[in-house]
Formats: C-alpha cells, structure tokens, sequence
C-alpha cells in the first residue's frame, strides 16, 4: 500500500511539475510572439494612412463604395423603415455587390509595393487587406445601422473569409492580432451618412518558425530542466526502492538470526542448567545425552557462523588449482550421501572423459555443496532425488544439478541469489539466506555462469557452465 502511495505522490509531483514548465513556456511563447514586431510595422502603418489620406481601403476604393452605397441609400431607408425582411435581402445584395468591385477593382498590389520599394523594406513581405464592416446614419434618432460584419451572410467562399472580414487583396495566409498593422474606421457622407472599417496585415513568411527559434534557448533549458526533474525523481524512487530492499532484507536476516540462533542457544542454556543437577549428574547416561545436545546444538551454531565466515572472506582466499571436475563431485557426492536416508537418493553421473578445470576445490566443494542442500531441503517430495550430470557443448562444459522438488516461480529465479533471501519464507526450514548467495559469489570469481531451469511441482535444475577457456586438457568424446 504504500510503494503505491509513494509511487502515485512522485508520479503527481512530476505532471504538476510538467505541466507547470509546458505552461510557463506556452507563456512565454505567446508573449514573444505578441511582441514580435516588424521594425516597419510602424512605418508601414503610417505610409499605408498616407497613401489613403483622402481615400477609402485603397487609391480609388472611396469612390466605388460612394458610388454602389450612393444609388442604393434611398432603397435601404424604404425597406428599413417599410419591411425588414426585404431590408435584409437588399442589403446582402449591396454588400455582395460593394465587395466584389473592391475585390475586383483593387490597387492595394500597387500601393504596398509602393510602400515597400519607397522604404527599402524587405520584398517577402506579405500582407492581407479584410473588409470589417458597414455602418449606415439614415437618422441620429435611429443612429448607426450595421448592414455587414463578419456574421453576415455573404456569396464569398470559406477561403475568402476570415474572422476579420472578407479578404480584398493579398497573400498573407493567417491574420493574427500579432500581425496586424492596422485596423481603420472610415467615415463618409453622401445624402446619408455611413461608416467603413477594414484592416490590414503584414507578416514575413515563416513567423511562426522564427519566433520558436528565438524561443529555441527556452524549449532546451525547459527539456533539460525536464530531463533533471525526470533523472531526480528516477533515482529517488530507485534509491528509496533500494533501501526499502535493504531494510526488508536486513529485517528478514535479523529474524533469521533470532530463529536460528536462538533455537540452539535455548536449547543448550536448558541443557547447562539441567547438567548443575545433582539428580543429572549422577545418571551418567543422561549426563551423556545432555552433552550430546550441548555439542549438536554448539556446532549447529558453528556452521552458522562459518557460513557468515566464509562469505565475507571468500574473495579474500581463493586458490585456484588444476583439479579433475568428475573427482571433485564424486568425491563430495560420495561424502553427502552418508546423510541421505532411503529412499531419498543422490546420484552422479560422471563425464566420459577427464575435464581438468583451474578451481579451487574448497570453494567449489563448498558452493556444490550449498545447492545440493537446497535440493533436499526445500524438497517435500515422499521420495527425494537429486541428479548431477555434465554435458559438453562447443564453448565448454556444463554442470547439471536436478531435482524433483517443488520448483519455483519465474520471479523468484532472479532472487535466490541475493544475500539473505529466503525463498517461500518457509520457517520449518532453517537457513541464513547466505547459500545461494555464496554459491553466487563462488561462481562469480571462477569466471563461471549459472541459470536456472524450474517447473512449479516438478523440480529445479541448476546449470553451471565452466567455459573452454578454464579446461586445461582438450579431449574429445
């Protein structure tokens, strides 16, 4: 429960974080890309008024709005006061007329260039004239009447329009309030009054590139600021996973420790008082068994302890020596099965061959021995039997050890060689979780590899492969 609490916070943590920084840039983008400006956006802005000083949109665009607006006033205030409906109708009308001559009839080409070569402004300027609005006075009681914006139905295509108006003349593919030069309301009187608005824009091609690459700086502090927050809370979680591992393997050590040291100093603590009585100690029999139990239970301490021993200084005496692989198992198979009560049954099959191996006989002896012990330990099987074989193969020699025991799961494989493990935390059987952990280590220094084959109810085989390399003689079967 808690690794999943602990897990959830640093997961939370790290989207706040994320989130935080993607939002502080998205900021940070918008702001200079708000700010980006031409240096000639003022000047374009003020040539641009100059041009149409006494005009409308463009050179020539006051007298065709005057002209269309002029004969179709009188018609307008009729219909508006008269009948709405027809008013709507003949204003689309007009305004579908009026747009398409400015379209149609646009100088606006001449003026930019003219703006553009007179100033000595860069050529792949780009901009984009829109008509905003109509606004019409037939009187001051009635005020303005609005008789086209940007929710006016018109006959213009979806790429002719944009939320600024309908596009007039030009080439700039995204009008933005970024890039707007400037946004005019012009007014004009004929027998009525009315009211134009339109706007104009002007951005260099591939804006939008040039600004992220002002930001570029910004976009790599940001990643490499994500990246250390990443790498931190990776390896605060690895290091509190770590020292969680180590706390609960030290836990299970210290229980260990209790159990398998306890048991015996119990035991001869009883033994040792009971030897003070004179009732004991005139039974020699009994005093017999009672010493019997004291030295068990002493040299069951004794193997505990050399089996710490041996741990801590095996990389301190290690002699390796030219040595016969068949000899050293048969030897200690030999030995072991003195141990072994039938049915149970250890068997050796030895190699055709001799297989002269640089090892250290007592440090394999030993680290053999370990899974051996294993094997029949964890073994609750009526009838228990462990097989140790050799097979060669092209890149050296393999040592079989199998069993028919109870098998283990595939995630335990990578664990019963760590210090203090104890796989199944079966408490009938005794042990430090130092076994496989020395086999391991014996391994390690030899130069040799160990895996693990196992089938849950059907048995364990350790496989311990001694490279050519390490074999002195090179005979053939």
């Amino acid at each position: 429960m808690k690794d999943r609490i602990y897990k959830s916070v640093v997961l939370l943590s790290f989207l706040i974080l994320l989130l935080v920084q993607l939002r502080l840039t998205y900021n940070s983008y918008v702001l200079r890309d708000r700010d980006y400006s031409l240096k000639e956006k003022t000047l374009i802005n003020d040539e641009y008024g100059r041009s149409i000083s006494e005009d409308k949109v463009y050179k020539g665009g006051g007298k065709i709005i005057d002209s269309i607006l002029s004969k179709n006033m009188p018609a307008l205030k009729k219909a508006y006061l008269g009948n709405r409906q027809e008013f709507v109708k003949l204003s689309q009308s007009v305004n579908n007329t009026l747009l398409k001559a400015l379209r149609k009839e646009s100088t606006m080409d001449s003026v930019f260039q003219s703006i553009v070569k007179r100033n000595g402004l860069d050529s792949n300027l780009q901009y984009l004239l829109t008509f905003q609005q109509i606004d019409i006075n037939f009187d001051n009681e009635i005020g303005d009447i609005t008789i086209f914006d940007s929710h006016t139905r018109t006959d213009f295509k979806a790429d002719q329009i944009t939320p600024f108006g309908v596009i007039i003349d030009g080439t700039l593919t995204y009008p933005t309030m970024q890039n707007k030069v400037t946004n005019l309301s012009v007014s004009g009187k004929l027998v009525y009054n009315y009211r134009v608005t339109f706007n104009l824009f002007v951005d260099p091609p591939g804006r939008t590139l040039k600004v992220a690459y002002q930001m570029l700086p910004t976009f790599l502090l940001v990643a490499l600021c994500i990246i250390i927050i990443v790498g931190i809370n990776y390896y605060t979680y690895i290091s509190w996973m770590r020292q969680k591992k180590e706390t609960d393997v030290k836990s299970d050590f210290l229980n260990s420790i209790k159990h398998e040291f306890n048991t015996p100093i119990t035991t001869i603590l009883v033994a040792s008082k009971s030897l003070h009585e004179n009732e004991v100690l005139s039974d020699r029999n009994r005093v017999n068994t009672l010493v019997n139990i004291v030295e068990r239970q002493a040299r069951r301490l004794q193997s505990h302890i050399n089996q710490m021993l041996e741990v801590s200084e095996l990389n301190n005496n290690i002699n390796l020596e030219e040595t016969d692989l068949n000899y050293a198992i048969l030897t200690l198979v030999n030995d072991y099965k003195i141990k072994i009560h039938e049915p149970n049954n250890l068997t050796f099959d030895p190699h055709d061959s001799e297989i002269l191996v640089m090892m250290d006989p007592f440090v394999f002896t030993t680290m053999l021995q370990n899974i051996i012990d294993n094997s029949f330990k964890h073994n609750h099987s009526e009838v228990k039997i462990t097989m140790l074989f050799i097979t060669k193969n092209k890149d050296g020699y393999t040592l079989h050890i199998k069993d028919n025991g109870k098998g283990m799961e595939d995630g335990m494989k990578e664990k019963i060689f760590d210090k203090f493990f104890r796989g199944g935390k079966d408490s009938t059987v005794s042990g430090l979780g130092l076994g496989l952990y020395y086999v391991k280590q014996c391994l390690d220094i030899h130069g040799w590899k160990i895996s693990i084959n196992t089938t849950i109810e059907k048995g364990t085989e350790f496989l311990v492969f001694i490279p050519m390399g390490q074999i002195t003689n090179s005979t053939n079967d």
